[in-house]
């Protein structure tokens, strides 16, 4: 089966790792595969198997104004259409919200079965009204929309059950073990380590916050976020007005990740809002406890409270700092908990998320 996946660049993000699992899923089960994505390719962080077809269409240039926007939108689609038609797809599978949209608007009549993926709570991601009006528009005419966890999917209860479909990420760990060689990093202390795109959304300032409240009694603990963002600038100032600036290190995009995270202590996150948060899964397979706020959607449904982790009020400071507090005070609990972790591979294996891909395949091709 010919499969063309779409979306808007291979950056260091969630969505982008979960194309890549599933684009080397895919072709371990025979499948021809390709990747449209509607930026080029100067910005990739993620590779793609040798195997699979790239078309980078560089069309995500930002407009001056409204003329200007209608037109390159249009040009847009107009491009995604022509990219798609060339790889005669059996199934078109595209991924995160607007690239959801303006993929099934360049199909229209085109026959093609598109299956659009959503990868975040959209109750509290919101987009904007004309872009909620779209997805009410175009998601009707897709063969099937698949959710990353049951809280994303319960957003899109005004879609028909036949047309919904949850399908976890696979979790899937490779790595080398070198560490980068990062000056800030004191191999002495001892490593909380938490990770993801510094934006609003995964509450580092929430996260330090609580560690202010706890740091002065654990001096010979650091606190080392991974990833970069929107934030780093703000999150820097935050760092040093609260005094933390030599136990909280903001060491940007990482390239093996998991040779860090296995020499952490625990994994902790305050996020306000997730879809599947990748990284709680990556962390446990790792063998870390992982504290994380309870927050919607898909922490819930990957940390098992109490027996792999620690889950805290959303949005809560004071209960994220006790959380904390436990785990680097008791070894006994941090241990056990840890002991637990690892089987998160086998609760979201790639086996398990092919066989549920197959399924659907056949379903949308009868």
């Amino acid at each position: 089966m010919r499969l063309t996946l779409v979306t808007a660049t291979l950056t260091c993000g969630g969505a982008e790792r979960v194309l890549v699992l599933l684009a080397e899923g895919f072709l371990q089960q025979g499948h021809n595969v390709a990747v449209v994505t509607l930026s080029g390719k100067e910005n990739d962080f993620y590779q793609l198997p040798p195997k699979v077809t790239r078309i980078a269409l560089d069309v995500m240039q930002k407009s001056p104004n409204l003329f200007q926007a209608v037109r390159n939108n249009l040009y847009r689609l107009l491009q995604l259409r022509r990219a798609i038609q060339s790889t005669q797809p059996d199934v078109v599978i595209s991924f995160v919200d607007q690239t959801n949209i303006t993929t099934v608007l360049s199909l229209q009549a085109t026959g093609y079965p598109v299956i659009v993926t959503e990868h975040c709570d959209v109750g509290m991601k919101y987009g904007g009204a004309i872009w909620e009006k779209l997805r009410r528009i175009t998601y009707p005419r897709t063969a099937k929309l698949v959710s990353v966890s049951q809280g994303v999917d319960s957003a899109f209860q005004w879609l028909p059950a036949r047309k919904r479909m949850v399908i976890y990420n696979p979790l899937i760990i490779r790595e080398n073990q070198h560490v980068a060689n990062l000056p800030q990093f004191d191999p002495h202390k001892q490593w909380i380590v938490a990770m993801g795109r510094l934006t609003y959304q995964k509450g580092f300032d929430l996260l330090i916050a609580a560690f202010q409240k706890i740091a002065d009694q654990f001096s010979d603990w650091q606190l080392i976020i991974l990833g970069e963002g929107e934030l780093r600038q703000e999150l820097e100032t935050y760092v040093n007005k609260l005094g933390l600036s030599h136990q909280v290190v903001l060491a940007g995009v990482v390239n093996n990740p998991f040779a860090i995270l296995r020499q952490a202590k625990f994994f902790a996150m305050a996020s306000r809002f997730e879809g599947f948060p990748m990284v709680h899964g990556e962390a446990l397979a790792c063998g870390l406890p992982v504290i994380s706020t309870d927050c919607p959607s898909g922490p819930r449904e990957i940390i098992r409270d109490r027996i792999d982790g620690i889950l805290v009020p959303n949005g809560d400071v004071t209960a994220l700092a006790t959380a904390m507090k436990y785990l680097m005070t008791d070894e006994v609990a941090r241990q056990q908990l840890a002991n637990r972790a690892p089987e998160v591979s086998t609760r979201f294996s790639l086996d398990s998320a092919m066989r549920q891909w197959e399924a659907l395949f056949d379903e949308v091709v009868r």
